[in-house]
């Protein structure tokens, strides 16, 4: 016979907790889901990216993998908020370049110096390990197809400054938890 309202055995059973390790799964899949689409973009479209797009990407796989060890070692409260503040650190590096990036696509005369930067951008360690992820070889002002009206670096700023704002929140929420549950 079913009884109403359900019990609370039940109830607690059926809540969903935003642990740490979730929430650093989210962080490691939401820029591994980006650079998947950037990998699209390049290979698959045609879209070769420019020294700018290609330290967005160092950025956003910088998140993923602090997100990735923070996942696998399951910090509690100030270690998850120690992790959380890396993300944030990574977060910003990346938007301050896409912030760079979308003040070039507007203003093209300026450029990104693709004779300098891509040099520079192409024999980094992580351009010579992984060539087919981060090797420049476009032009920061190319014009794309927009995705829903928004050029790629425009969705980059978007998405960095989200993570950014995330990650701030949980190092703020799990710093004022680790102070709750500290021995007086």
């Amino acid at each position: 016979m079913l009884k109403w309202p359900p019990s609370t055995k039940a109830t607690n059973q059926m809540k969903f907790e935003l642990t740490p390790t979730r929430v650093f799964a989210a962080f490691t899949l939401i820029p591994l889901a980006l650079l998947a689409e950037a990998l699209v973009l390049q290979h698959l479209k045609g879209q070769a990216p420019c020294p700018l797009c290609v330290l967005q990407r160092a950025g956003f796989l910088l998140v993923a993998l602090i997100a990735l060890i923070a996942a696998i070692h399951q910090p509690q409260r100030r270690g998850a908020a120690i992790y959380a503040a890396g993300i944030a650190l990574a977060s910003l590096s990346g938007l301050g370049v896409a912030i760079w990036h979308v003040w070039t696509l507007h203003h093209p005369k300026f450029g990104c110096g693709i004779d300098v930067m891509e040099q520079f951008v192409n024999n980094l360690p992580t351009g010579k390990l992984l060539p087919w992820l981060f090797h420049a070889s476009g032009e920061c002002t190319a014009p794309h197809e927009p995705i829903f009206g928004l050029q790629v670096p425009e969705w980059a700023l978007i998405w960095f400054s989200m993570l950014f704002l995330a990650a701030v929140f949980f190092a703020v929420k799990w710093l004022i938890a680790a102070r709750a549950h500290a021995p007086a």
